[in-house]
């Protein structure tokens, strides 16, 4: 089997080609997956880099966002056929602890995120347990691939935590990027005001191409100004914060009383100083947000089939081109979600 392999953390030398890797037999439950697509996420530039404290084994094959098609399936799995295109939910779980059981599993202590902790798809093919797929139909898989990490995190920060309604003002940061345009497609999907902050007046045109019509705030630092400008100076409801350190401060200072902060991501840094006024005079809510629960997986996907909203792939790379991609993804060069293609879907086994 070919897949791209990560022995140590480091530069984007450190991702290899590999045509010797071999996949274990299929357990009860599980399925083999023919795969088609897998997107990126900055998950996978963590990944490499390594540093980020998280509790991370080597060797490992990168990529947790996964299309595929049923190659096989072992015991136990009734409810799927050979040939099935599915999406995968990119998190398994012991399954049995009282998180599991209310269906929170990204709380449970067994949670590990494909593609991160445990291999993923950077690979020809994978063994995925059948309760983790949903089946889609077979068109627009490149897209379909960019979904899952992105969109999962941003309904679980507005939506199941932030309770999202037709009625609040949602300003989304980076608002171009995989998990800033799911937040933006979110939020307007449940007709709420949405702001959207962008680096670029590029950035800017590029939203409205895509036939976005909220508002767009270059960012500059006029931003709380133009916020105030946009709500009557009352502030916003919620903020998608995927940025960290640099934007911690901003986001606090633009909510409303009452607010609520959808936080999921440290990019820029993981140490923000933090102005205890704010939270304690306006009564503000933080939920954190590290991906989303199954049932965000399976509702996110209900949403998008019935929106016919997809996300914008800016290019798709071939799993050789695998560290170019890495590459764009690091140096920014890219708006919108970049995949890699994985396999041809004439290519027998």
């Amino acid at each position: 089997m070919k897949a791209i392999v990560l022995n140590s953390h480091g530069p984007i030398e450190h991702l290899n080609i590999s045509n010797d890797q071999s996949l274990q037999d299929l357990q009860y439950g599980e399925i083999r997956l023919k795969i088609m697509y897998c997107g990126l996420n900055h998950l996978d530039l963590w990944l490499r880099k390594g540093g980020t404290g998280d509790k991370i084994t080597l060797p490992r094959i990168p990529g947790s966002d996964i299309v595929g098609i049923i190659e096989s399936k072992g015991e136990g799995v009734f409810n799927l056929s050979k040939g099935d295109t599915v999406l995968v939910y990119p998190g398994t779980s012991c399954g049995d602890c009282t998180y599991c059981q209310k269906g929170r599993e990204t709380l449970c202590k067994e949670f590990k995120i494909i593609g991160y902790h445990i291999d993923g798809g950077y690979s020809d093919y994978i063994n995925v347990p059948a309760k983790n797929v949903v089946k889609i139909e077979a068109q627009n898989l490149d897209a379909w691939a960019a979904v899952p990490v992105s969109y999962i995190t941003a309904w679980n920060g507005l939506v199941t935590k932030g309770n999202l309604t037709m009625f609040d003002t949602v300003v989304v940061w980076g608002a171009t990027g995989g998990l800033g345009y799911a937040a933006l497609t979110i939020a307007e999907g449940f007709s709420a005001k949405t702001i959207g902050i962008v680096g670029s007046k590029e950035k800017e045109l590029f939203l409205r191409e895509r036939g976005y019509k909220g508002h767009i705030v270059v960012r500059s630092e006029n931003l709380q100004k133009e916020i105030r400008e946009l709500t009557d100076n009352q502030g916003v409801d919620i903020v998608l914060d995927h940025v960290g350190q640099e934007t911690w401060k901003e986001s606090l200072k633009m909510l409303k009383r009452g607010g609520r902060l959808a936080f999921c991501g440290v990019t820029t840094g993981h140490q923000a100083v933090t102005d205890l006024r704010y939270i304690l005079g306006k009564q503000l809510t933080i939920h954190g947000s590290w991906m989303g629960d199954m049932n965000d997986f399976k509702e996110v996907v209900q949403f998008i089939e019935v929106n016919e909203n997809l996300p914008y792939i800016w290019k798709t790379y071939s799993l050789d081109e695998v560290r170019d991609a890495h590459q764009v993804m690091e140096e920014q060069r890219h708006i919108g979600k970049i995949v890699l293609k994985v396999n041809e879907e004439e290519k027998a086994i």
